[in-house]
């Protein structure tokens, strides 16, 4: 039998401000991500507003997944952009972000993308763009082959030393939960039972909002 998983410590936010590094009695603005706080007014003058949605604020270092690359492979994202003429900072559409990753392709395998790889580009594309604006914001693109180039070049333990820890305590809550028989694994019938019970809550959700 497997031994059950250790009482994690509670993460705790930080006491003062990110910013002007000064704790005052105002509400402190914490990231979803990290355990930096942040004051209203501090966020204001700097230009980032926070997010009121469910999923809570994430703050600047969080949310450029840029920051995890190493020098070495920002240089080599840099550089793979600039062959394939995508101007920084600017937005990209739908023919843009398929020219791109025609060339990337072509030059990481030395051969045509496949129709099957150019769909997924597209879903890949619509997926940046919920709000069907027709274009991709460069922050989100480049977040976006961020995570791309992480994939490509780090191993998985390392990939995962890059969660903070509020990330692995939410991943630990999240596999306790359909561990439901406490065996230190998720077999078929957890996730079964679980996509279940997401499906039941979104169709009383769904249906309470159109009464």
């Amino acid at each position: 039998p497997s031994e059950p998983l250790p009482v994690a410590p509670q993460v705790l936010n930080d006491e003062m401000c990110e910013i002007c590094e000064v704790w005052t009695a105002e509400s402190l603005f914490p990231c979803r991500v990290c355990s930096r706080v942040y004051h209203d007014g501090c966020l204001r003058r700097m230009g980032y507003l926070q997010d009121d949605s469910a999923g809570g604020w994430s703050c600047y270092y969080c949310d450029n997944l840029n920051l995890l690359l190493t020098e070495e492979e920002m240089y080599s994202l840099m550089e793979t952009l600039r062959h394939c003429k995508i101007i920084p900072e600017t937005c990209l559409t739908l023919d843009d972000f398929l020219h791109y990753k025609h060339m990337v392709h072509k030059q990481q395998f030395e051969r045509p993308m496949a129709e099957a790889q150019e769909e997924q580009a597209t879903l890949q594309f619509s997926a940046l763009d919920p709000d069907k604006k027709g274009h991709v914001e460069w922050h989100d693109f480049l977040s976006h082959e961020s995570i791309q180039l992480l994939q490509k070049l780090r191993p998985q333990n390392a990939l995962l030393r890059l969660l903070t820890a509020k990330e692995r305590e939410r991943a630990r809550e999240a596999f306790l939960a359909l561990d439901q028989d406490n065996d230190g694994f998720i077999g078929e019938g957890e996730c079964l039972r679980a996509r279940h019970a997401w499906f039941r809550k979104h169709q009383k959700e769904t249906s309470s909002c159109n009464v």
